[in-house]
């Protein structure tokens, strides 16, 4: 059932790009919240920051749960708005783990304060510097 969810959540996530005019967004199917996007045509297409914005925003205490475990579904999915590879996915998961007091120096840490932070620390780590497409 995890891997199910996960998977939905990374189909629905990729999903994000494809809508027309107004879209609604489930960011989390589980529990029914979601995000909807104006009707304009300059705001029909999220591009992969505003998506990866909009999903740290709505389900930032489940990723700074899977980050201080290292591992878990939202997790695999900012992973994957990254465009973190599969094969670098476990190293990425450590990397946040290791990596959790710089990115929630404060228990008010907002989701672009801690995307910004990841983005700065990706991009010093030869790992991940070279492959970082956030923006």
């Amino acid at each position: 059932m995890r891997i199910m969810k996960l998977w939905l959540n990374v189909a629905l996530t990729a999903a994000l790009g494809l809508g027309i005019g107004a879209c609604t967004v489930v960011t989390d199917p589980s529990s029914g919240s979601s995000a909807t996007t104006g009707g304009s045509s300059s705001a029909a297409f999220m591009n992969r920051q505003q998506q990866t914005a909009e999903f740290a925003k709505v389900n930032l205490e489940r990723l700074r749960n899977d980050m201080a475990a290292g591992q878990g579904e939202y997790l695999g999915s900012l992973a994957t708005l990254l465009d973190i590879e599969p094969s670098r996915q476990p190293a990425f998961f450590a990397f946040t783990q290791d990596k959790f007091a710089v990115l929630f120096p404060t228990d008010r840490t907002t989701a672009a304060e801690m995307l910004a932070t990841l983005e700065r620390e990706l991009r010093v780590d030869p790992r991940f510097g070279q492959r970082l497409t956030l923006n």
